[in-house]
């Protein structure tokens, strides 16, 4: 499980170690702290003071009070989650991956059942929440490593014993890089990329490579590409399986996977291009019809659906990850390796932030396929509203507010069609074995109301036309 710890909290630099040091002290040491909450007394025992501090300025005493579960379940996740290292790779979430998460995080974050004693991790805490605050109140797992408090040990006394019987060696199954190489090139086009594609504009870039709009040569058509420099990826072997899954996940609700090339350790993944941008653009500056929004829910869910039926839980479902093309197109991107290319600053800032998420996976229970729904009930509210649920709260408030709360208030509810109000109450179901599938709400009555979707066009080019003034206006 090493490499899950490393992809769910990044890695930190090795400290430095004196050249003529010759025996390695203790590895693997985990501080584990115990905490419980205190009706009597309205406050956390055994909880650092960073974390205390943290919690408090976003979740007031009252709320805590009331509900100190979901305080704590929202603080585990933001540790867990929004505070992990934009550099680590985004797997595809098949159930294998979601499987090996969730061991991890039960692993780090062990909840008591019945006393509400909580034992955390907090190994890597301080550096996040507050780097220079000491926390004195850690106690050691004795099972794992050598005890913090007490009787020290000698390091010059620790003995590391020889074993004088042999033992098989096995292999890990993992290949080295001249076995990637390899597989990428088998994998890849054989043809140079620059005399397919002339390079245009560029749309962004992160961690894992740049993205940039490019026209073929032959046809004239725009498609995106993400351009990925191998020698600085240190998972290559995962980013080659998530190619092959790509290569194998087409439908017309997704934005397909084209082709892939390798150039000079670069490797250009092609995908399609849409025009209209993302639907952020269109929530956020126009307002959208039930008909429209019925329209946009019914070519989503088919693109959920198809993914399901493959084993992949998208896990990001929101406007921005629904690409819109002038012709009518509605695409779900970004389902793994597709970069979030478009949308405002504002929204780019928000990228794995819990606004969207379903009640289970802040409580860190078990989940399933139906996250997406919950979602997709969001992102409704987003179409009716023009954001989603706690958008102005911070995400560790909106993290308390989702685990507490479940399905949000939705003020314009009264205006709701009988038919709408229903599909948002099997979306937005707390209980995940109640909440409807992507299946099932294909048959819903109230995608019966959609319309054609290139009747979002109008809506497209308007939000377009505003955010291009407001762009020019800001330079």
């Amino acid at each position: 499980m090493k490499h899950m710890f490393q992809r769910i909290f990044g890695r930190k630099d090795p400290p430095n170690v004196e050249d003529n040091m010759e025996i390695e002290g203790p590895t693997n040491v985990t501080h584990n702290v115990h905490m419980t909450y205190n009706k009597e007394t309205r406050s956390f025992e055994g909880m650092p003071e960073a974390w205390k501090k943290y919690i408090g300025n976003a979740i007031s005493d009252d709320e805590i009070t009331s509900n100190p579960e979901a305080a704590i379940a929202a603080a585990k996740f933001w540790k867990y989650s929004i505070r992990r290292k934009e550099t680590d790779l985004k797997l595809i979430p098949t159930p294998q991956v979601i499987k090996e998460e969730s061991e991890a995080i039960e692993h780090v974050f062990e909840s008591g059942k019945d006393s509400g004693e909580v034992l955390l991790s907090v190994s890597t805490i301080k550096e996040e929440i507050e780097p220079e605050e000491e926390e004195e109140s850690l106690v050691t797992d004795s099972t794992d490593c050598i005890s913090n408090s007490g009787d020290q040990v000698d390091r010059a006394e620790v003995k590391i014993a020889v074993s004088p019987v042999q033992v098989r060696k096995r292999t890990t199954g993992k290949m080295d890089d001249a076995e990637i190489m390899e597989s990428f090139k088998k994998l890849c086009s054989p043809d140079d990329p620059e005399t397919v594609y002339i390079r245009d504009k560029e749309l962004g870039a992160g961690a894992s490579g740049k993205v940039f709009i490019a026209r073929e040569k032959s046809s004239g058509k725009k498609v995106a590409v993400k351009d990925i420099d191998l020698d600085k990826q240190p998972k290559k072997e995962l980013i080659l399986t998530e190619i092959r899954v790509m290569k194998e996940i087409q439908h017309e609700n997704l934005v397909n996977f084209l082709d892939v090339y390798l150039l000079n350790n670069h490797l250009w993944v092609v995908m399609e291009l849409l025009d209209g941008g993302p639907l952020t653009d269109v929530v956020t500056e126009t307002i959208m019809k039930e008909a429209q929004i019925a329209a946009v829910c019914h070519h989503t869910l088919q693109g959920i659906n198809y993914l399901h039926k493959n084993g992949v839980i998208h896990r990001d479902i929101k406007s921005d990850n629904i690409l819109l093309g002038k012709d009518g197109s509605v695409k779900v991107t970004d389902f793994g390796f597709c970069a979030n290319i478009a949308g405002d600053e504002k929204r780019h800032t928000m990228v794995g932030t819990p606004y969207w998420m379903a009640p289970e996976v802040v409580n860190r229970k078990q989940y399933g396929k139906k996250v997406d729904i919950w979602s997709l009930g969001i992102m409704a509210i987003e179409m009716i509203e023009g954001e989603p649920p706690y958008l102005n709260e911070t995400p560790l408030r909106a993290l308390y507010l989702i685990a507490s709360n479940g399905k949000p208030n939705i003020s314009s509810w009264d205006n709701l069609s009988p038919e709408f109000q229903d599909f948002l109450n099997k979306c937005l179901e707390v209980d995940m074995e109640k909440r409807s599938s992507a299946e099932e709400l294909l048959s819903h009555s109230f995608l019966n109301k959609a319309c054609s979707t290139t009747t979002l066009k109008p809506l497209i080019e308007a939000a377009q036309k505003i955010l291009d003034k407001r762009i020019s206006h800001a330079h």
